[in-house]
């Protein structure tokens, strides 16, 4: 199992995508996605959430809040033409204050503000969607298990675990 991070940055109605533009061989190519990513080797969350945003969008972000741990158990899952990927562990932070100035880590993707009034209308994960509209609507610390057959999500189990 592959331990992550991700965020959702909103600012002013607006939250910030990277939009994925990597070509085939990149699983979540064409996609809207938080950003975030990977857990180095004896590094904590909230210290990984912040050097994976700031990697990818150029911007530090103020005082970010763990507001769910999602297990995705990808069997029969696929991702980008790849079928079975490994499970992840994700640990999803919200925040609302950054500094610093929007840049890219890679030319190819795209930062994107997305109106909130406009989320449903950009490709996303419907877990990703799902875990979005459950930050966004209720308080409290969730623990959230997706499982998806091949792209269609089959399992949202959720349990909030602290209010």
């Amino acid at each position: 199992m592959i331990n992550g991070t991700m965020c959702f940055l909103t600012s002013e109605g607006q939250t910030l995508f990277l939009y994925r533009n990597r070509g085939k061989d990149d699983i979540h190519n064409g996609w809207y996605v938080p950003p975030g990513g990977r857990l180095e080797r004896g590094e904590r969350s909230i210290d990984c959430v912040i050097r994976e945003f700031e990697e990818e969008t150029g911007l530090g972000l103020v005082d970010p809040r763990l507001r769910l741990i999602a297990t995705f158990f990808n069997e029969g899952r696929v991702l980008g033409g790849k079928e079975n990927p490994e499970d992840w562990r994700v640990e999803v932070y919200e925040a609302s204050a950054f500094n610093g100035m929007l840049k890219k880590e890679r030319p190819e993707d795209g930062l994107v503000w997305v109106p909130d009034s406009e989320i449903s209308k950009v490709r996303m994960y419907e877990g990703d969607r799902k875990i979005f509209d459950l930050i966004r609507k209720q308080r409290g610390v969730f623990e959230v298990i997706l499982q998806y057959s091949k792209e269609e999500l089959t399992r949202f189990d959720c349990k909030r675990v602290y209010s």
